[in-house]
């Protein structure tokens, strides 16, 4: 069963811990398995009340706290990385390579159909024209480098025009990325477009596909958008070189350097062969290595892993159920 953590903060909710203790006692799972720190904190405080010593946490960050660290190596069985550079920055930061396992995520299979009714219907909705469109879905924070995406438009509309840019998502910066796109003179060229439901459809639309982030673990956003078979132009940090090879499903480039993603847009954009090679390479290395099938596999699998070692974990317990 899903047990959603209804809050973000780190702060210690001795209710929430209760209240899990007691779905863990009546539905006596093998497994307690969370997703994020602060809903770890409360299930692996809930597990171990009860007496479940199988604690998997997943990092699915790598903006890693110290106390953090800290957390997973006290209290989780095993972690779960969603990628090498995040599996990485748990060690080096305390955790022991021994407890971690490396499970990439996976894309569902919505992000590889094609609906042409629904494309058509979408691309009148937005009254885009019919030059080419850059599409980004991200949350709208500093992370996400959006703003290098804004610069590197404001570059890229010196040679290619005309050219719409799609950004979807929300969050913190929204206000402030606003204001720079109305600045920069791109408010005829980039299109906020909030948070949405129909990414599949979206994706389809796209001609290229750019994630400008300054850090990521294994972004889904992106994995959706290979899938659709779009070629990308991204950023190297993090996991994002582990799902993109440089020149065979797209560009990576330097974080931070709106020159250098301008250069990469440019390029691909003016080659429309090389971008649909690329979309295919793209889908292709999805749905070989990251589906929501493949993972769904690997997890179970770790999950019979841990069971069969239950006397070798770290806190095993009394199972107080």
């Amino acid at each position: 069963m899903v047990h959603p953590w209804p809050g973000d903060e780190y702060l210690l909710d001795r209710n929430a811990v209760q209240e899990l203790g007691q779905i863990l006692r009546k539905k006596r799972p093998d497994v307690v398995h969370s997703h994020l720190y602060p809903a770890h904190l409360h299930a692996s405080l809930a597990a171990e009340e009860v007496g479940i010593p199988a604690i998997v946490h997943t990092a699915h960050t790598v903006i890693v706290r110290p106390g953090d660290a800290l957390l997973s190596y006290v209290t989780a069985a095993r972690t779960i990385a969603v990628s090498r550079a995040a599996g990485r920055l748990l060690e080096d930061v305390g955790v022991p390579p021994e407890r971690i396992e490396v499970i990439y995520n996976g894309v569902g299979s919505e992000h590889f159909e094609q609906n042409l009714e629904a494309q058509q219907r979408v691309r009148a909705d937005l009254n885009v024209g019919s030059g080419p469109i850059v599409g980004m879905v991200s949350r709208l924070s500093p992370e996400k480098g959006v703003d290098v995406l804004l610069r590197a438009v404001q570059q890229a509309i010196q040679v290619v025009s005309p050219l719409t840019v799609l950004i979807i998502g929300d969050g913190p910066q929204a206000a402030e990325l606003h204001q720079l796109a109305s600045q920069s003179g791109l408010n005829e060229t980039v299109h906020f477009l909030g948070a949405r439901s129909d990414i599949p459809v979206l994706n389809r639309l796209f001609d290229l596909f750019v994630l400008s982030s300054r850090e990521e673990a294994c972004p889904m956003a992106l994995l959706e958008a290979m899938a659709a078979g779009r070629a990308v132009v991204a950023t190297h940090v993090g996991g994002t070189p582990e799902v993109v090879t440089h020149d065979v499903e797209g560009l990576l480039v330097p974080p931070d350097d709106p020159e250098a993603l301008a250069r990469a847009l440019f390029m691909l954009l003016k080659e429309p062969g090389r971008r649909t090679a690329m979309g295919a390479a793209a889908h292709q290395r999805v749905a070989r290595q990251f589906t929501h099938e493949r993972m769904v596999h690997e997890t179970l699998s770790f999950y019979q892993r841990i069971l069969a070692n239950t006397a070798q974990l770290p806190h095993t317990g009394s199972r107080k159920r």
